[in-house]
C-alpha cells in the first residue's frame, strides 16, 4: 500500500503514475481549461491559414495595382500624344485661317488702301498670293548688285506680307507701302513693318509708309504703331 506522508509523497507518486495525474488533472481543471492547449493549437492554425490568405491577397493587390499603374502610363501616354495631335491640328488651323485672311486682305487692298490712307490705283507688288512682282524683283536685285542693300536685306523684303504702291489722292504722288498682315496685330508686327519699310526706302530711293493690316489690335499695340509712324489698317476676320 502506498503511503503518503507529505506533498513531496504526493507529487512522487504522480509522477510515477502517469494516469494518477491525468485523473488529478481532470478533477482540478474545468473541461474549458484542458481543453485550452488544442483550442490554442488550433487559433494559431487557424491564423497562420489567414496570414497566407492576407499574403495571397495583397499580393493579388499588388498585382493588379502594377497593371492599373501600367494602364494608367499608357492612358497618360495616348493623352500627350493626343495633345500633341491637337496643338499641331490647331496650328494647322491656325495657319489656315491666317493664310486665308491674308489672302482676303490682299484682294481687297484697293478699297482698304483707299479708306485708310487715301491711295487710289493700287497695285500689288508683293502678296501672299501673287508673290513677288517680276519687274519689281528686278529693282530689288539691281540694289543688291549695285551695294544699295545687301542680301539679308533683299530677303528680308521678300518675307514681307504685303508689298503695294498707289497714288496718293490728296496730291497724286506715288506712294509705296511695305504692310504685315496678322489677324491680331502684335509688337513683332509693328516693328517688322516699320524695319522692311526703312529698306525698301533705299530700293526706291523715295519715302515709304509701314503699315499693319489685321482685325484686333489693342491700345498698347496702336500706341506703338502710332510712336513708330506706322499705319493701322483693320478688316474683320470674315
Amino acid at each position: 500500500m502506498t503511503t503518503i506522508n507529505d506533498i513531496n509523497d504526493f507529487v512522487r507518486i504522480l509522477r510515477e503514475n502517469p494516469d494518477w495525474a491525468e485523473t488529478i488533472r481532470s478533477i482540478l481543471l474545468s473541461k474549458e481549461l484542458l481543453e485550452l492547449p488544442e483550442r490554442f493549437a488550433a487559433f494559431v492554425e487557424a491564423t497562420n491559414q489567414n496570414f497566407h490568405l492576407v499574403n495571397q491577397r495583397l499580393d493579388r493587390l499588388e498585382a493588379d495595382v502594377s497593371v492599373l499603374k501600367t494602364d494608367m502610363a499608357g492612358v497618360k501616354s495616348d493623352v500627350s500624344v493626343l495633345k500633341t495631335d491637337m496643338a499641331g491640328v490647331k496650328g494647322r488651323l491656325d495657319n489656315l485661317s491666317g493664310s486665308d485672311y491674308e489672302f482676303k486682305v490682299e484682294k481687297n487692298i484697293g478699297s482698304l488702301a483707299g479708306e485708310y490712307l487715301r491711295i487710289r490705283r493700287t497695285r500689288v507688288l508683293k502678296g501672299p498670293r501673287a508673290g513677288l512682282d517680276y519687274e519689281f524683283t528686278e529693282r530689288i536685285e539691281d540694289a543688291e548688285d549695285n551695294g544699295i542693300i545687301t542680301e539679308e536685306q533683299n530677303h528680308e523684303l521678300g518675307r514681307s506680307d504685303l508689298i503695294f504702291a498707289g497714288r496718293r489722292r490728296t496730291d497724286g504722288t506715288d506712294l509705296h507701302v511695305a504692310a504685315e498682315i496678322s489677324i491680331t496685330i502684335g509688337n513683332i508686327d509693328i516693328t517688322r513693318a516699320a524695319h522692311r519699310a526703312g529698306i525698301l526706302e533705299l530700293v526706291i530711293g523715295q519715302p515709304v509708309m509701314p503699315a499693319v493690316i489685321g482685325a484686333h489690335i489693342d491700345e498698347d499695340r496702336a500706341a506703338l504703331a502710332n510712336a513708330n509712324s506706322v499705319a493701322v489698317i483693320l478688316r474683320a476676320n470674315d
